[in-house]
Formats: structure tokens, sequence, C-alpha cells
């Protein structure tokens, strides 16, 4: 693929992995994550890691609900590394409430950083694209493709990032920008594999509930497995970005072990 690509929430799991595998494939990264308490991104550590093997990366840090912030780092991105070929809009929150919750705060998160927060950056980093075009990635979830229960603003939120694809395919079509989803179900990081998580869903805590949890998820899959490898998202996304999809756009991709397929 061709020019810089923008990745969100890339400190850790999906995003990390995404920027080191496009990394080790000679794209130019710009990681963007929140700054940590020194005003550093919390992507900085992995930038480090990802520059020693001799990749080309910048650690950004911004909050995606600064729109003004965006804007500005993202013209220093393009500066820096050169015209925006891609971005990963994958930052997201997984907070838990229903209708009978007594706060609206896990709802409105959920779309202040699942939504707007991928339109924020997707608006800053137009500008800059290649004249050529390229493509965008938004990370929603099964949750995005189906219901589930305790997870109300979660599940709208990631709806409405499919209904964000749908429109921006549409608007940037002419410009041969693709834009699609990514779904995964479960994957391997802290958001998930969590004590917190294992007695949510399984009513118990320690080794008991997380080998519970994990049982819990290979129950939903066609594939013998709980969940996925950070990796096994970052190849799809990879994939979605590259010239081999140059004609996939307006397309909700599952990675999902067949949960959808049940």
């Amino acid at each position: 693929m061709d020019g810089t690509v923008v990745v969100t929430g890339a400190a850790g799991g999906i995003g990390s992995a995404t920027c080191r595998l496009l990394a080790a494939r000679g794209v130019p990264v710009a990681a963007v994550d929140l700054p940590d308490g020194h005003g550093v991104s919390r992507a900085e550590p992995m930038v480090r890691a990802v520059r020693e093997r001799g990749g080309a990366a910048v650690a950004v840090a911004a909050d995606l609900r600064d729109p003004t912030a965006l804007a500005a780092a993202t013209a220093t991105v393009a500066e820096r590394l050169g015209p925006i070929g891609g971005v990963f809009a994958n930052a997201g929150v997984l907070r838990a409430g229903g209708a009978a919750s007594p706060s609206d705060e896990g709802w409105q998160e959920s779309f202040d950083v699942n939504v707007t927060g991928a339109w924020n950056i997707v608006r800053a980093a137009l500008p800059h694209f290649r004249p050529d075009g390229g493509g965008i990635v938004l990370t929603s979830s099964i949750a995005g493709a189906k219901g589930m229960s305790g997870f109300a603003g979660y599940v709208a939120s990631k709806h409405a990032v499919v209904g964000l694809m749908r429109a921006l395919a549409h608007e940037l079509g002419p410009r041969s920008i693709r834009v699609n989803t990514v779904h995964p179900t479960a994957v391997d990081t802290p958001m998930v594999n969590n004590q917190d998580h294992a007695q949510r869903w399984t009513g118990l805590r320690g080794p008991e509930g997380l080998a519970a949890l994990r049982d819990v998820y290979r129950a939903r899959h066609l594939l013998p497995v709980p969940w996925l490898d950070p990796s096994d998202v970052a190849h799809a996304v990879a994939w979605l970005l590259s010239a081999e999809a140059r004609y996939v756009t307006g397309v909700a991709l599952p990675v999902d072990a067949g949960t959808l397929a049940r």
C-alpha cells in the first residue's frame, strides 16, 4: 500500500498489532493514543520497538474527542511521514450498562469514543490523503451485527459505526477512498480477558472465572477457539487497506471464528 497509515488505539491490542504488521511491510505508521501522565503518547513504547526493527513510525498523543488536536496532529504526521494513504479507526471502549442502569455515563462514552472518535479522525485525515485515494477501516464488532444484553451503549455505538462506514463509502468513493468495517469476535486483550469481564459473564473470579470465560466464548464460535489473537484482526485490516482489496468498499467484514454464522 502507498502512503502513511494512521492507527488509533495504537498502544496495545489490535491497534499495536496492526502498527507492527504494517511497519514490517514497509508502511509508515502514525500511532495515535491518549497521552500518559507526562503528555507522551501511550503508543510511544510500541513505536520505539518498531523503529528498532527499522520501521518508520511516529507516536501521536491525542484524544479522539478533540477534533482541533487531531487536525493539528494529522497535519504534522503528513509533514513528517508523507501523505496519508490509510486510516484504521480502531480506538474503542467497552462499557457495561442497559436500560435499567443508574447512569448514562457508559452510554455517552461509548458514542463519544467509538463513533465520534472515528468520525473525528477520518475528517482530520482527509485533507492529507494522497490524490489517488486509499483506504479507511473502522473497527466495529460482532456486536455491530447482532444484539447483546447488558451492553446497550456498546451495541448501539458499534451498529452506528457501520452506518458511518456506509455513508463514508458513498461519499468518498469518487475520490477512490475505500471504506470498510471489521467485526471481531472476542480478542485476547485486556478489554476482554480480565477478572471483571469473567465475573460478569460467569459469576466467578480468579483462575476459575477466567477458565469459565474461555468456555463461554468457545461455545459461541464454529471454530474451536475461545478468542482471537490481535494479529488475526491486524491481517484482515492490512488486507482491506492494501491494493489487493482495491475494489472492496462498503463491506462489513467479520473476523469472528464463525460467530455470526451460528
